[in-house]
């Protein structure tokens, strides 16, 4: 009898044991059920079509206006160099000259020999004027006149040549000094007094003597996609950073070359930039951020998408669900990006969206707290 009722009192324990843990079970499945059903707070945004002026980034070299090398006109040894690397120099300003000893010469044989056929000249009209007074009365004959009259002509002709090759001999004297085509600055000498100078092709000798720039006015020679081309007009404004120069130089687009470089599938712009004194060297690196008329676009910030450059997404906000959507952006800055694909005019996009978020999750709009 004992017995038994120790038995009976045993089930009685256990069944109050399976009986509570029962209850425990519901209890933890009714938290789960109010954990999952309960939405989570995001904060949404409307995209909106807006419009978007999107620079082009191109990259290229500063050169000068103009860049010549600066040769002899006329030849012969190179006697002085009034000029050294690093000097700015005027329109007009003395470079170099030529030894003017043989053209000092050849300009006082031309005057001699000028003064030679002018003495002629002079003779052949006297003793043309003297037949002429005589040949009304008969004491000269006919040929006699024609050959006066010829003489005189051929002086006249003779005088006339003597003062050309008098002013060429002149002109290649002052050509022995060579002189500034434009304010420039002299960027090479590639000659030493004593070098024998050449004014046209010969193998072997020296034409050049020293290269000058123009830097009042520089160019960045840049390179831009042909896939742009379209997008670049004639004096479209630009900035333009330069190497080792911390604020950028206010530019426009002055030239488009209409050829396409067949290797790098890039066209050449030419952006001018004032030098008024000399600071931006030629050969330095830039890039320019070329303005372009603006377009409209969808603009979302970057905090909107998740995932990485190869397979961004967002979460689109629909009727309480999150929904998520994979998208194609591009990079506008540091807080922006543009959809190029994905995203249309009036959808809700959930900002900010935690890690935890997942496709079909259930989302309510954040409230937003009333300004005290």
């Amino acid at each position: 009898m004992v017995v038994k009722k120790i038995i009976i009192i045993l089930a009685l324990v256990m069944l109050g044991l399976v009986s509570g843990c029962a209850n425990d079970d519901t209890e933890n499945a009714n938290d789960d059920d109010i954990h999952i059903s309960a939405a989570l707070e995001v904060e949404i945004l409307t995209a909106k079509s807006q419009p978007l002026a999107e620079p082009v980034e191109v990259f290229g070299t500063v050169a000068a206006k103009q860049s010549s090398a600066i040769g002899a006109l006329v030849e012969g040894p190179l006697e002085t160099m009034f000029v050294t690397v690093g000097d700015r120099v005027k329109k007009g300003q003395a470079l170099f000259q030529i030894r003017q000893a043989d053209y000092k010469r050849r300009v006082a044989e031309a005057s001699a020999a000028l003064r030679l056929t002018e003495a002629q000249a002079t003779q052949a009209q006297r003793q043309y004027d003297r037949v002429i007074a005589l040949a009304p009365r008969g004491f000269v004959s006919k040929a006699q006149v024609e050959r006066v009259e010829t003489d005189l002509v051929v002086a006249k002709a003779q005088v006339s040549q003597s003062q050309s090759l008098l002013a060429t001999a002149k002109q290649a004297l002052r050509d022995t000094v060579a002189r500034a085509p434009y304010n420039g600055v002299v960027t090479a000498r590639l000659v030493d007094e004593g070098t024998y100078l050449n004014n046209r092709f010969s193998m072997g000798e020296q034409s050049a003597a020293l290269q000058l720039q123009e830097l009042e006015i520089v160019a960045a020679i840049v390179s831009a996609p042909q896939a742009r081309v379209n997008d670049f007009k004639l004096n479209q404004k630009a900035k333009v950073y330069i190497d080792g120069f911390d604020e950028p130089f206010d530019s426009f687009v002055f030239i488009i070359n209409d050829r396409v470089d067949p290797e790098s599938r890039t066209v050449e712009l030419r952006l001018p930039i004032r030098n008024p004194n000399y600071r931006i060297s030629s050969g330095l690196g830039v890039r320019a951020l070329i303005e372009t008329p603006p377009e409209s676009a969808i603009i979302l910030p970057r905090s909107a998408v998740k995932g990485d450059s190869a397979a961004p997404y967002i979460f689109l906000f629909d009727k309480g669900i999150a929904r998520r959507r994979n998208v194609k952006v591009e990079s506008i800055d540091f807080e922006r990006v543009k959809v190029t694909q994905g995203v249309r005019t009036g959808e809700k996009i959930i900002q900010n969206p935690p890690s935890t978020l997942r496709d079909g999750q259930k989302v309510e709009r954040k409230q937003r707290k009333p300004a005290r």
